[in-house]
């Protein structure tokens, strides 16, 4: 029963990890940036969905909506303030740009969420009621999170795949240059990369809210998490976020569930490391061709 209860809640986290590691691998495919934003981007829409739900009473279908659609705006802004400014620049400068915005949006959040207490709850969507099958403990709350995830990834799958922003997104990750000689604007392109990653943190804050605390502080714990999960999978690759993530989940889950609970907060440094020497382009990673 208990190794079951530990697969079911590292394949839950592992499935928001994977949802934060989606948006880092977006914006890396098409800028070649990796937005150090991307937790505090996360943390600032989980509280933005706290205020929505909470304080305004709206309901969570609607909330989950509200809180992608002002990811979304937030990536936008980032992508307008931190990256279009610096992209004829090094990458450092973007990088600590990127650093940057992740500093300001975590004052914010202590300005305006702080003084209500450093921890915010999240009320649950679902009764906290076990359900057991035979000697299988199973908690609603997490198969409603896990099911939210599974339908985020579906969409934004179905959007690259079958959508022509999402088809000139791709376009212009695998060359910039040759997409603007076609007559794509890779400006937008950019500003639409920074929003999907967005929304999609945003929509993995929503969903992992009612299991967690809300602190400004959250994001970094998620970041480095979706960080190893997109190492592991391969920073080029979505179906190696998705499968990065899932694996980060489950090694979390089992090394706190058997060996010490401390070492869950340090398992995605060990996986970056391990992954960085052992396999650098990550699982999936290495099937892409190098770009020339």
């Amino acid at each position: 029963m208990m190794l079951s209860y530990i697969l079911l809640s590292g394949v839950t986290t592992g499935a928001l990890y994977a949802l934060v590691a989606l948006g880092i691998v977006i914006v890396n495919k098409a800028t070649g940036v990796i937005n150090f934003a991307q937790g505090e981007l996360f943390m600032f829409s989980g509280f933005l969905a706290w205020a929505l739900h909470v304080q305004f009473g709206i309901g969570y279908p609607l909330t989950l909506v509200l809180a992608i659609a002002g990811g979304f705006l937030l990536g936008v802004m980032t992508d307008r303030i931190a990256f279009q400014p610096l992209k004829n620049v090094d990458v450092v400068s973007l990088v600590l740009a990127t650093v940057g915005i992740a500093f300001i949006l975590r004052g914010v959040a202590r300005v305006i969420w702080g003084g209500k207490g450093d921890y915010l709850t999240f009320p649950p969507i679902t009764s906290p009621e076990p359900i057991m099958i035979g000697e299988i403990m199973i908690i609603p709350q997490q198969l409603a999170v896990l099911a939210g995830a599974v339908l985020i990834m579906a969409l934004f799958w179905l959007f690259f795949r079958y959508t022509r922003a999402g088809k000139m997104m791709q376009a212009t990750a695998d060359n910039a240059k040759a997409a603007t000689l076609v007559g794509i604007r890779t400006d937008r392109i950019y500003a639409l990369a920074f929003g999907t990653g967005t929304a999609v943190a945003a929509a993995a804050a929503v969903l992992a809210a009612p299991l967690t605390l809300l602190y400004p502080d959250m994001g970094f714990s998620f970041f480095i998490k979706g960080f190893a999960a997109a190492v592991l999978g391969g920073l080029t690759s979505l179906p190696g976020a998705i499968l990065g993530g899932l694996l980060v989940g489950i090694a979390e889950a089992l090394a706190g569930g058997y060996i010490a609970s401390s070492l869950m907060e340090v398992s995605g440094f060990v996986v970056i490391m391990l992954v960085l020497v052992i396999m650098p382009s990550g699982l999936l990673g290495a099937r892409r061709l190098r770009r020339v």
